[in-house]
């Protein structure tokens, strides 16, 4: 069995259930040409672009592929790869969906669209399993969804991996967002995953553009990655154990340094820069086992970070975080070594054409022959991890 755990997927019909016929007549409107793809969309509720900030154009890739919509073109892609159910995910550009958008209209917005993707899950016989969406502005209404969604067979929750905001064009991390931690509470009681993806119509901006200017955003981290982290040094995942994230659509290659850095900073004894007596503040260190957090002049009191982070960071990752797969990618196996198997999912990605995208054709073929990776490990990636996680 294949599960491929990253698809999108654009009901023509997403927003045609909104009852309020005044949050009906703010909703986004898809245009269609002869062939029914979309090519544009309207969007009377659009909120007012933030300065500064860099979504994309929609409709966006993958639109003018019949197997975006649902129905017999779809099916056929999988049956023909082999691929025996998917994870679907909305095709975010063309839905003009974000955290930006006024939250009745944003919850109105998430449900219409999980009404869509419901009908198509029960015409494709269990082949689709559902990621519901959810408008997290509106952290009451999110909940409401989650629980409607679990209760209609929904597995899983889809959100941006970060969380834009509309005073400045500067994304917030998802763990540094205590507004939120209800929400997480209540996906942890429901034991249904986070599926993390960028919304591209919340804010893009992943560096200042002058760090783009000099090639300088190679040393910076992105938006996405800061979020993630913000997971385990928020204290999140010291609050819900049993929470899990999947991290979508962005390679592997990051992971090992972003472990090592986050172990290397949250374990190593750091230099004391309080104690100003004789001795070279660059030499002296505190009593070792007294404060973990390697900081130098931060902010935040040992006393607040050393409640959080109670395990080496490598254990978040290995416990409550997961990725999907970009089987071309360059080191992909070392990072599955260093990790471990049970944190990878199989994706394609499907129908999206930019280049992660493209491999779709291959990606069953090419893990079928990757090497360095065993029998065992290539069945965990293609089925198995997603069967325990999704209960699939």
């Amino acid at each position: 069995m294949i599960i491929d755990c990253d698809t999108h997927i654009l009901p023509r019909d997403s927003y045609a259930r909104i009852d309020d016929p005044a949050l009906a007549a703010l909703a986004p409107r898809f245009e269609t040409d002869a062939c029914g793809f979309v090519t544009g969309t309207q969007f009377p509720g659009a909120p007012t672009r933030v300065p500064g900030s860099t979504p994309l154009p929609s409709p966006g890739s993958g639109t003018r592929y019949e197997g975006m919509y649902p129905g017999e073109a779809r099916a056929a892609f999988f049956a023909s790869q082999g691929i025996d159910r998917e994870v679907a995910l909305p095709q975010y550009s063309a839905m003009l969906f974000s955290y930006l958008v006024e939250p009745r209209l944003a919850t109105a917005m998430a449900h219409a669209y999980n009404l869509a993707l419901l009908e198509a899950m029960r015409e494709s016989d269990g082949r689709i399993i559902g990621a519901a969406l959810v408008a997290l502005q509106d952290v009451e209404g999110a909940i409401a969804e989650a629980r409607w969604a679990h209760a209609q067979g929904f597995r899983a929750l889809a959100i941006d991996k970060v969380y834009p905001v509309a005073s400045h064009p500067y994304s917030e991390t998802l763990g540094s967002r205590r507004d939120l931690w209800p929400f997480y509470a209540c996906a942890q009681s429901l034991g249904m995953p986070l599926f993390m993806h960028s919304i591209q119509h919340g804010h893009r901006l992943s560096n200042l553009m002058f760090f783009q200017a000099d090639g300088l955003e190679l040393f910076a981290p992105t938006e996405g990655h800061l979020s993630l982290a913000s997971l385990v040094t928020s204290g999140l995942l010291d609050e819900f154990p049993d929470l899990r994230f999947v991290y979508t659509e962005a390679g592997s290659a990051f992971i090992r340094p972003l472990v090592e850095r986050l172990e290397a900073a949250l374990e190593r004894p750091p230099v004391n820069y309080d104690d100003e007596d004789a001795a070279a503040r660059f030499h002296r260190r505190i009593e070792p086992g007294t404060e973990r957090a390697w900081a130098g002049k931060r902010l935040t009191a040992s006393e607040v970070f050393e409640v959080k982070n109670r395990r080496p960071a490598g254990d978040y990752f290995r416990r409550n975080l997961f990725f999907t797969i970009e089987t071309e990618e360059p080191g992909f196996t070392e990072a599955v070594k260093f990790l471990g198997a049970s944190q990878f999912l199989f994706a394609t990605d499907y129908p999206h054409d930019d280049p992660g995208g493209r491999m779709k054709m291959r990606d069953v073929e090419l893990l079928a022959a990757l090497p360095g990776l065993d029998a065992a490990e290539k069945d965990l990636i293609r089925c198995g991890n997603a069967q325990a996680l999704l209960g699939a």
